[in-house]
């Protein structure tokens, strides 16, 4: 939960500050990439044909699986439920949620990315109260459980920020882990000098494996690394505890990955925003870089993000209530805050991409969503990528609309949200 938090309040910051780069700003050429002028040659296409849900059944549908028929399964996180509706999106069913009649249990962690398409037209939920994945078939009705072959993976798989999680045609679940500094446990074994505090900046390593489940034989092993920010924490030390406090990276530079119905791996990477991709049998081939309205960030921005984020969590620290009692004797518990990293560790321009905004939809299309455009309207804009790694066309979402997921032929179900509390989803098709 503590990872979510952390990873939440970094992204939520990250587009924040990468909203604020209004269209028509001054762009900054990157010395690794091309510049914008190439877009004018790539279509642009809208929506047709929207269909919407009715709006007082979801709160929030952060994922979606397209079933045969048409119909459909939501994971609704907010109101943590799962909803299938029929292919008009009507007929609402719950078949999980936390009321105490629930046919399933949804759980009461956050499990945002938690709906993964399986063999066949089956799809896995992941429980993490039980440690355990939930089969549903292909009439959204939950048939059978699995055991992971590593339970402590889940977070992973199945978290907020594990889109790409994704099983290839053998059957095994590829899925983003961490790397962890080894040192760290040594370090806390280790006291400040009596009466004294000491504060230790540790930085978690800046690669993250993409990891393979293979459940006939119960293995997991590594197909390859791609780049992450490197986290970073200060370890508070005193003569009698030690803690740990998070440094949040408001604008991460970062590989983002998926899965192509064919097994390959598509890596976007951040530094030049260009698109890798690893063949199943090992071969990784590298497309062009991609157009993209490089912005240079300043010392002087850098300084201000960094500042307004202080004064931000300041802010909210003051509202929180005061801790409580220590024992006779001991030091007070340092507070747990969230602070920005030091300036001089943000980038030098804005990152090309926002993190877990990329998909492959079922042609084998790899959907990116970048972190700004100056082609954008009020909604997002994406682009798309082809197997090649080239820029073939841009779609443009309507206002207040996000990806959530694709069907057949061009199809997209989009989340709308038309309050903190209310959404609607939507079926609709590009306009080729």
């Amino acid at each position: 939960m503590l990872r979510a938090t952390v990873a939440a309040f970094g992204l939520g910051c990250a587009t924040t500050l990468a909203a604020q780069v209004a269209p028509g700003s001054a762009v900054a050429q990157s010395p690794d990439s091309t510049r914008s002028s190439t877009r004018a040659t790539v279509p642009i296409r809208g929506l047709s044909r929207v269909v919407a849900s009715d709006s007082s059944i979801l709160m929030d549908a952060s994922a979606v699986r397209h079933l045969p028929g048409g119909s459909v399964i939501v994971n609704d996180t907010r109101k943590k439920q799962l909803v299938v509706f029929d292919s008009a999106l009507r007929n609402p069913r719950v078949i999980a949620d936390t009321s105490s009649n629930s046919p399933n249990p949804y759980g009461l962690r956050i499990t945002g990315a938690s709906l993964i398409p399986y063999r066949g037209d089956s799809t896995l939920f992941m429980d993490f109260d039980s440690q355990a994945f939930l089969v549903i078939d292909e009439h959204g009705a939950f048939a059978r459980v699995m055991a992971p072959v590593r339970a402590n993976d889940l977070f992973y798989i199945g978290g907020g920020n594990s889109a790409s999680s994704a099983f290839d045609p053998e059957g095994r679940l590829l899925y983003k882990s961490v790397r962890r500094n080894q040192g760290i446990a040594n370090m806390f074994g280790t006291q400040a000098p009596a009466g004294g505090e000491s504060r230790t900046i540790i930085a978690q390593p800046d690669s993250a494996p993409i990891l393979r489940m293979d459940f006939d034989r119960r293995t997991v092993d590594t197909v390859t690394l791609i780049k992450v920010a490197a986290e970073k924490m200060v370890l508070v030390r005193t003569p009698t505890f030690s803690s740990t406090l998070p440094l949040v990276n408001p604008l991460p530079l970062t590989d983002e990955w998926t899965m192509l119905p064919d097994g390959a791996i598509a890596i976007v990477r951040g530094h030049d925003y260009h698109v890798d991709i690893l063949e199943p049998d090992g071969r990784m081939t590298s497309g062009p870089r991609l157009p993209f309205d490089w912005k240079r960030i300043t010392r002087e921005e850098k300084q201000t993000i960094v500042d307004s984020l202080k004064r931000q969590e300041d802010e909210r620290q003051a509202k929180l209530p005061p801790p409580p009692p220590t024992a006779p004797g001991m030091p007070a518990m340092p507070r747990f805050r969230f602070d920005p990293v030091p300036a001089e560790d943000l980038p030098d321009f804005y990152p090309a991409v926002r993190q877990g905004q990329v998909r492959a939809d079922p042609s084998g299309r790899i959907w990116v969503l970048p972190a700004t455009s100056k082609d954008a309207k009020a909604g997002l804009l994406y682009d798309v990528v082809n197997r090649e790694g080239r820029l073939v066309e841009r779609v443009q979402l309507p206002q207040g609309r996000t990806l959530v997921g694709f069907g057949p032929d061009g199809m997209l179900y989009l989340n709308h949200v038309r309050s903190f509390n209310k959404s609607t989803l939507e079926r609709a098709w590009v306009a080729r």
